[in-house]
């Protein structure tokens, strides 16, 4: 790091540590879910956020995929507006990054416990070097962790077992089996078909959760795309042909098993993002370029930003909004959206997407200011709070 970065840096911790915001505004929109307007005004900062208290049974953190579907993009009011309970959408903010022609978000999905996207590697073209970003998990307590969650998936087949490499999602290696379901449509998508791929229909027996059951429908074929209409299929490259050809001799069921690693149990909410800000009270967002390939320009440039937290005993979650590219609103950089958190509670936070994408929704309305001319920005997913009568395991 050159020095003039490290200046920079201990400028940043020292004006946030002394700073004191020009005006708060604070209502509880349900119990436990509180909503704070700040102003800075030598930022200049906007900020909205939301405080919600994870002690309580009756609040929800529920991840919201754009359109229900693995592509297509759709407003976060518009997430929260069809939501249809039980309990109430009180509030939502933006999450994952995502492919802008298609919606696809670029980390894993898991909504209300079930997995519709597992990586290996984050399916990501910005980053400097293929990694593991960071996510928010909620279980079905509100017990909260940011971490690199990573796919830990196997197929069994009889004695035999295998690795899974992906779920609806194509590693970026050679050698690998992936499980491509109908939630991504009817048919492979086309990145996943070249001369050395094989492709093995399946056909769904049973689901429980994040493990399946299927039974192989024909034969494998080589380098084309193929149906997921019956409920599945595989996907192979390089070595692992093999081991789809020998699944349809030896015939029988095929069994899947999915987890994320680390593993936090049963996790109701996955939330993407990209990178982890704070660690144990600390900022280590100096160091996203070393640890999750974040590149300057999205890293000490100031833009919009949407952020997640939590506290030390893990009884608050902070959701942040700063708006950005006006001149009434400046945007922060990484180090100062860390060292904001920090200041709010947080004890550990990442950044989830920002620039025009930052959203946050307040009973039905958006509070912050979009930086995209046209308005509020069609994301690929969303984490709405639910109050009242909220969903239960079920599983």
């Amino acid at each position: 790091m050159t020095k003039l970065a490290v200046a920079f840096i201990a400028l940043v911790s020292s004006t946030l540590s002394a700073q004191q915001y020009d005006s708060v505004t604070s209502h509880v929109i349900a119990p436990g879910v509180t909503h704070k307007r700040i102003v800075v005004l030598s930022g200049p900062w906007r900020v909205n956020l939301l405080e919600i208290d994870l002690r309580r049974s009756d609040v929800a953190l529920i991840g919201m995929k754009a359109k229900d579907s693995f592509l297509g993009r759709e407003k976060t009011s518009s997430m929260v507006a069809r939501y249809s309970g039980p309990g109430k959408a009180v509030a939502a903010v933006n999450t994952d990054f995502f492919v802008v022609k298609t919606g696809e978000t670029e980390n894993n999905v898991v909504i209300e416990g079930n997995m519709s996207k597992g990586v290996s590697v984050s399916d990501s073209p910005f980053d400097s070097y293929n990694n593991l970003h960071s996510e928010l998990g909620i279980d079905w307590k509100n017990h909260s962790w940011i971490e690199r969650y990573g796919l830990k998936g196997k197929l069994t087949h009889g004695n035999h077992t295998v690795a899974l490499d992906g779920l609806n999602f194509r590693p970026f290696r050679t050698n690998y089996v992936a499980l491509f379901t109908p939630f991504v449509g009817d048919s492979s998508p086309p990145d996943t078909i070249h001369g050395d791929v094989a492709t093995l229909p399946l056909k769904l027996i049973s689901r429980n959760g994040n493990a399946f059951t299927f039974r192989t429908v024909g034969s494998v074929s080589d380098g084309s795309r193929a149906s997921t209409a019956n409920g599945g299929l595989l996907v192979a490259e390089g070595a692992m042909r093999d081991s789809l050809r020998a699944m349809v001799k030896r015939g029988g069921t095929i069994r899947v098993s999915m987890s994320l690693n680390p593993d936090h149990g049963n996790l109701r909410t996955v939330a993407g993002g990209w990178p982890r800000i704070v660690r144990n009270g600390r900022s280590v967002a100096e160091w996203s370029g070393i640890e999750e390939g974040t590149r300057p320009g999205f890293s000490v440039g100031r833009h919009p930003r949407t952020a997640g937290g939590v506290s030390r005993d893990g009884n608050t979650l902070y959701l942040m909004t700063v708006d950005g590219r006006r001149e009434s609103d400046g945007g922060m950089s990484l180090v100062e959206l860390a060292h904001f958190m920090i200041g709010l509670g947080a004890y550990d936070a990442m950044n989830f997407d920002g620039g025009g994408s930052t959203t946050m929704v307040v009973e039905g309305k958006v509070v912050n200011h979009p930086s995209d001319t046209a308005g509020e920005r069609a994301v690929g997913s969303a984490l709405l709070v639910v109050a009242g009568n909220t969903p239960k395991a079920k599983h």
